[in-house]
């Protein structure tokens, strides 16, 4: 019996040492994969940063030159990145090549993020040619966040016919989170039309409330005299509660002695 007891005991001893060392085995090559990743890791970034200071190098090269190079990196799908920055390298080269391509990665491109990024290249451009590129898809297009893009790039000091877009589109969009955007964007212009626009959608009881209270929020914007002649009246009268309270709200920011005036008024109502 002693010489089992022994032997069993020499074979938990073996067995345990033989656990432990797997365990380390097991410890060793996952330190080991860890380390071979983060060398891996290491050696994309460096690659990726390469390719990205080439593509700068690209910006500086002519026309007939980089054209052709940023067409193969704008056709690989698998470096969105590198896209993204093609894409504003484009929009600074000879608009005559430049234009097409992005109108036609806006309308056709699989990725919903190259196709926004396009959208605001083009908006970005210098002079209106590229926002009439907008223009002319806008309605052609059915992506949300893609018109979202445009809207914004119609709200850029370039082209008045984009402006009498944003109008459109902020009174008439039957879509209520662009319309919306829409009239947010309206009040970004800074242009004194704007203000018109922004009153009527406030005061028209059909837009709906969060219309209403981005027309408010895009008034308030303005800033001066004229936003704080708007908001007095709708402090006091408009129909909904909640634009009300807003407008309130707003007139306090404003520090104006008339909005001071106002707000005494109201606080005296009975």
């Amino acid at each position: 019996m002693k010489r089992i007891r022994i032997l069993m005991m020499i074979v938990v001893t073996l067995t345990v040492i033989g656990l432990v060392g797997d365990g380390f085995r097991l410890l060793a090559q996952e330190q080991g994969a860890k380390a071979e990743n983060k060398e891996q890791e290491k050696v994309k970034d460096e690659a990726a940063e390469l390719k990205s200071a080439a593509l700068d190098a690209v910006l500086m090269m002519k026309d007939e030159d980089a054209i052709p190079i940023l067409e193969k990196i704008l056709a690989n799908k698998d470096n969105p990145d590198l896209r993204k920055k093609a894409l504003f390298i484009l929009s600074e080269k000879s608009k005559a090549r430049a234009l097409p391509m992005l109108k036609r990665l806006v309308v056709e491109d699989p990725s919903p993020e190259i196709r926004e990024h396009a959208a605001f290249c083009l908006g970005q451009m210098q002079g209106a040619e590229g926002v009439d590129v907008l223009l002319e898809i806008y309605d052609k297009v059915n992506d949300a966040e893609l018109k979202e893009k445009i809207l914004f790039a119609f709200s850029q000091p370039q082209s008045d016919k984009a402006f009498e877009k944003l109008k459109s589109v902020a009174q008439n969009e039957k879509d209520e989170e662009l319309r919306s955007k829409a009239i947010f964007f309206l009040g970004q212009t800074g242009k004194k039309e704007a203000l018109d626009i922004l009153k009527k959608v406030i005061e028209d009881d059909g837009a709906g409330v969060e219309a209403q209270k981005n027309a408010l929020f895009a008034l308030a914007e303005f800033g001066g005299g004229e936003m704080v002649d708007l908001l007095i009246p709708i402090a006091k009268s408009h129909k909904n509660t909640e634009i009300r309270k807003h407008a309130v709200l707003f007139l306090g920011e404003s520090k104006d002695p008339r909005a001071v005036k106002a707000l005494e008024d109201i606080l005296s109502e009975k």
